[in-house]
């Protein structure tokens, strides 16, 4: 099987901190997830496994799909998809205007119009995030504006993971509404986390 694996930018495996040299097979005696073995993911997972650097993975032996991974016995580095870099910062940038206008419509809908067109206004993720320090957080709109330029603060100086996580918290937020309505939280993070991985793949052509 062909999947797709992050390592941190010495080539470590961010969670176990084993080293992986491309070509060379890595193996284990089963496959259980979160437990043991080779963990890779598919391409509708990817935006759960951020990380500085993305792999294709080939994977053999035992073979374990489980929730948002699948799980090998054995498995070794194909190729670095080098595109990768650039894509996921494009990616958070993405995402932090996603959580912009989001924002700018929740506010408008609580009666909040001065602040939905600063908001709409920032057209840079500079001036997004510079908003931050203006916004009081003491509703459900003005919280999912926190959220935004958060999102635009992480697109400018973070790690891979960071801005696209807020943009999904920011998703959750803006779905479970100010009643704070948990289910729905959770079905507005996987809509985006699924927008986040199904925009990487396409980005970087892997199918």
């Amino acid at each position: 099987m062909r999947a797709f694996k992050f390592l941190d930018g010495r080539g470590r495996a961010p969670f176990t901190g084993v080293v992986w040299t491309p070509g060379t097979w890595v193996e284990a005696s089963r496959a259980v997830a979160c437990r043991e073995g080779v963990h890779a993911c598919l391409p509708r997972d990817l935006a759960h496994w951020l990380a500085p650097s993305l792999w294709e993975v080939e994977l053999e032996g035992e073979i374990v799909e489980s929730r948002h991974k699948v799980v090998a016995s054995r498995g070794r580095l194909v190729r670095r998809i080098d595109a990768y870099v650039g894509a996921v910062r494009e990616l958070a940038e993405v995402g932090a205007r996603r959580c912009r206008d989001r924002a700018a419509l929740a506010l408008r809908a609580e009666g909040a119009t001065e602040l939905a067109d600063r908001l709409a206004g920032a057209s840079s993720l500079e001036a997004l995030a510079a908003l931050g320090a203006s916004i009081d957080e003491s509703s459900h709109a003005s919280t999912a504006a926190a959220l935004a330029t958060d999102a635009a603060g992480f697109a400018l100086r973070g790690t891979p993971a960071q801005s696209p996580f807020v943009a999904a918290c920011a998703a959750g937020h803006a779905s479970a509404g100010p009643t704070g309505d948990l289910a729905a939280y959770d079905v507005g993070y996987a809509e985006e986390r699924a927008y986040q991985s199904a925009w990487l793949s396409e980005r970087l052509g892997l199918g």
